[in-house]
């Protein structure tokens, strides 16, 4: 949502710095709180592994939507920086917890779609909020109304999940929680591959949450309603991404392609990183904001996230079905500081490469083009990544079953 409003905070004086630099600051906003919330994420991770996955998923609830509350009502940078932290920290946190409830709730052969249930519903929680404060309310207005939604859902879903119990979906005996057990499963090939490429693989995301209604603006010329809708439509299209990304790997599982995990993401990616870099490279006219003129870069980056997301939901499927019940948690904690990581670094690197640009001579819309264009084609080395987990997948998943 602070993609929508981070121009305007700036404006208002709660984001310091100059023309040159103030995206520095911002981008310190999304980089300071994930940071923080990576030192207490393995935490979480551990927690849930220990008391019961319910519990965690509640306090971190709770937490989210308090601090977002909070937000509404900042008066300075060093306020935003303390609420954003708060809230940070939740969700940082929240994620690994959450997958291992997924896993505890679905079974393997429908987990694609489990994972695609959760993502759609965060990203459309997500365009629901550039929406409102980029064009229906204001920033204030914005963050009260959805640290209250927060509050709301979270209280019930902890009643309505009262008898799931870790390792449920798996109908077997579960076995004892060990951290020498759960460290010792990150050396698993499968998903020691996908730790090593997560950075890179989100970094670009973390670039694109905070920065692409500004990209829209200064490259396109456009206004912020016009930015925050088109970014918005995209923004959707990612949570039809995550549903035809895992209900079409879960579809060709039942039929015995026990590859579908992996060749899903494969096509998603390479159809979706050739999309995204033509609309970052689209010769916009600058200024015009008929729909005709709109049209076609929002279709490229539409399909940009929507075909690059088809991974998503597979990641998480693909190391549950190689990790005990037991020790997921754990897991995907550390699996979830990596990937916070990318996402958390991916604004500032943005912000620092345009910077650079812009020192050396470009203008600000081609500094902003190609520091863009160079951290997408981080997904080149994601795409490699699955390549070679059509190699170590079947043969972890097979062992992971028989013990």
């Amino acid at each position: 949502m602070i993609a929508a409003i981070v121009d305007t905070l700036w404006k208002e004086g709660l984001i310091p710095g100059t023309k040159e630099d103030w995206r520095v600051y911002a981008g310190l906003l999304r980089t300071i709180p994930q940071i923080i919330g990576l030192a207490l994420s393995f935490l979480w991770g551990v927690l849930a592994d220990k008391i019961g996955r319910r519990k965690v998923l509640a306090v971190l609830g709770v937490m989210m939507g308090l601090s977002l509350l909070a937000v509404a009502t900042a008066r300075s940078y060093i306020e935003l920086m303390i609420y954003f932290t708060i809230f940070g920290i939740a969700i940082t946190g929240i994620g690994p917890v959450i997958y291992a409830f997924i896993a505890d709730v679905v079974p393997s052969e429908k987990r694609g779609s489990g994972y695609a249930v959760y993502y759609a519903s965060s990203v459309l929680g997500m365009a629901i909020g550039l929406v409102i404060a980029g064009i229906l309310l204001t920033w204030r207005y914005a963050y009260l109304t959805t640290g209250l939604a927060v509050l709301v859902f979270a209280i019930p879903l902890y009643v309505i999940s009262r008898g799931v119990t870790i390792g449920y979906a798996e109908k077997k005996e579960v076995g004892k929680y060990g951290l020498r057990k759960a460290l010792k499963a990150l050396a698993i090939p499968t998903v020691l591959i996908i730790i090593l490429q997560i950075i890179a693989w989100t970094i670009p995301w973390g670039m694109l949450s905070l920065w692409a209604v500004n990209y829209f603006e200064v490259k396109w010329g456009v206004s912020k309603k016009s930015a925050s809708l088109v970014v918005s439509i995209a923004v959707l299209s990612i949570a039809l991404g995550h549903v035809i990304g895992g209900t079409l790997s879960d579809r060709r599982v039942k039929k015995g392609d026990i590859l579908a995990r992996v060749k899903i993401p494969i096509i998603g990616i390479i159809i979706g990183y050739a999309a995204m870099v033509a609309m970052l490279t689209y010769p916009y006219p600058y200024g015009k904001e008929d729909l005709l003129t709109l049209l076609p870069p929002a279709i490229l980056a539409l399909c940009g996230m929507m075909f690059t997301t088809f991974a998503y939901p597979n990641i998480n499927s693909v190391i549950s079905d190689v990790v005990k019940p037991e020790i997921r948690g754990t897991v995907f904690s550390v699996y979830n500081v990596l990937n916070t990581i990318g996402w958390a670094v991916g604004p500032v690197i943005y912000a620092l490469l345009s910077k650079y640009f812009m020192d050396i001579g470009f203008e600000e819309k081609q500094a902003l083009m190609y520091s863009a264009v160079l951290i997408v084609s981080l997904w080149i080395i994601s795409l490699i990544a699955w390549i070679i987990l059509a190699k170590t997948y079947p043969r972890d998943k097979a062992r992971a079953e028989q013990q």
